[in-house]
C-alpha cells in the first residue's frame, strides 16, 4: 500500500511538473528553471511568484517545482523594481540568457564586478537562467517597471 501511495505521489508531482505551459501561452518559472537551455535567445512570458527582491535591477522568481532547479533569476535593465514584494504574483516577459557575469557586467554598467554574487545567499546564480525583462506586471494588469 506504501509503495502505491508513494508511486501515486510521485505521479500527481510529474504530472503538475508537466503542466507547465497555460492556455495563454505563458511558461511557469520551474519549466524555465528546470528547460533554461531550450529557452536560451528567446522571448518568453512566465506567471509566477517573486521570491526575492535583491535590489532595484534584479529579483528572483519562485519555480515552486520540485526537482525544477534553482529560482529563476530576473535582471530589469531599465525603470525599478522597487515596487515588488515578497510572494506577489507577477507576469514577466523578457529573453531568456544564461547567466555569464562577464557578459552582464558588459551590458548594464550597473552590474559592475557581479553585484549580485556578492549578497551573502546560498544560492549560485551562476546555475540559473537569466531573464532580461521588458515587462513586469501584476495579477491586475499593471505594469511594475518605471522608467
Amino acid at each position: 500500500m506504501k509503495s502505491f501511495l508513494h508511486l501515486s505521489l510521485a505521479g500527481a508531482f510529474l504530472a503538475a511538473g508537466s503542466l507547465a505551459v497555460a492556455g495563454d501561452g505563458t511558461i511557469s518559472a520551474g519549466k524555465l528553471a528546470r528547460d533554461a537551455k531550450n529557452f536560451y535567445g528567446q522571448t518568453v512570458t512566465v506567471k509566477a511568484e517573486v521570491e526575492d527582491v535583491l535590489d532595484n535591477h534584479t529579483f528572483t522568481l519562485d519555480e515552486d517545482a520540485i526537482l525544477a532547479g534553482a529560482d529563476v533569476l530576473v535582471v530589469v535593465p531599465k525603470g525599478s523594481t522597487s515596487g515588488l514584494m515578497h510572494d506577489q504574483v507577477v507576469t514577466v516577459t523578457g529573453t531568456v540568457r544564461p547567466f555569464v557575469q562577464a557578459e552582464l557586467e558588459r551590458d548594464y554598467d550597473w552590474f559592475k564586478d557581479g553585484k549580485i554574487l556578492k549578497k551573502d545567499v546560498k544560492v549560485d546564480y551562476k546555475i540559473r537562467p537569466v531573464l532580461i525583462a521588458q515587462s513586469v506586471k501584476t495579477a491586475s494588469g499593471s505594469e511594475l517597471i518605471s522608467e
